[in-house]
């Protein structure tokens, strides 16, 4: 399995296509899963809203950083919430070779994913498996998210477990509340931690750290490790 890990959604950057059109071909077929999208009394209409096809804000936003490796959009499916079927949803998975995976709210992502069903297949599927922020920290068999604007209160989540060697934390810009965060789940867990700038990404090969960018290693065993300075591994 291919993961692909990254804080925003940066992958038509000269500096990743040259890493990971090794990975998306022109001809590659793409589900993505619109499932991590926050909560609110007018959720699903601003949901919808978002990922209309040809103008919706989410739907451009993912669908653009795609089209510099010559992807057809016809080749790109959507899977969305409360309008996909258990049925239609995993159709469209198991057509796919690569699964894309939003950004938004990591635990309410999982919790949907295992509604739908779709935990299993995505684990046994050997496809790629990419997506920023909340789309790679959902990859993780948990995850921690830092207090910030959406959370009030810092919390560990159950992901689908794709990964499970080390964890990170996305959008890393050394905040207070981030460090405190890394602090607390290197105490709880001791695994290797990850932090991701915002340009920053990593590629993984079953399981197999293969290149990172901006992407150092900050907790391991309860314990802060020196930055290396290069900041990848190639």
């Amino acid at each position: 399995m291919i993961n692909i890990l990254s804080s925003k959604t940066i992958y038509d950057k000269p500096y990743v296509k040259k890493h990971l059109e090794k990975y998306i071909k022109k001809d590659s077929k793409i589900c993505v899963i619109a499932f991590s999208f926050f909560e609110s009394d007018d959720m699903l209409d601003q949901y919808y809203q978002g990922y209309e096809p040809e103008t919706g804000e989410w739907y451009l936003h993912i669908l653009e950083p795609l089209l510099v490796y010559g992807i057809d959009p016809k080749n790109v499916e959507w899977v969305l919430y409360k309008k996909d079927s258990k049925e239609s949803a995993l159709k469209k998975v198991q057509d796919a070779d690569i699964i894309f995976l939003p950004g938004g709210a990591p635990e309410k992502f999982n919790q949907r994913l295992v509604e739908y069903e779709l935990v299993e297949v995505i684990l046994t599927s050997n496809k790629i498996v990419m997506g920023p922020s909340a789309g790679t920290m959902v990859q993780f068999n948990w995850f921690h998210i830092s207090k910030d604007r959406d959370y009030k209160k810092y919390q560990l989540s159950d992901g689908i477990g794709l990964i499970k060697d080390f964890g990170v934390e996305v959008h890393w810009n050394r905040r207070k509340q981030q460090k405190k965060s890394l602090r607390k789940t290197s105490h709880y867990h001791e695994r290797p931690i990850y932090v991701i700038h915002e340009p920053g990404f990593m590629i993984l090969e079953d399981g197999k750290i293969m290149y990172r960018y901006m992407a150092p290693k900050y907790y391991e065993k309860g314990k802060r490790v020196k930055v290396d300075l290069k900041n990848k591994v190639i």
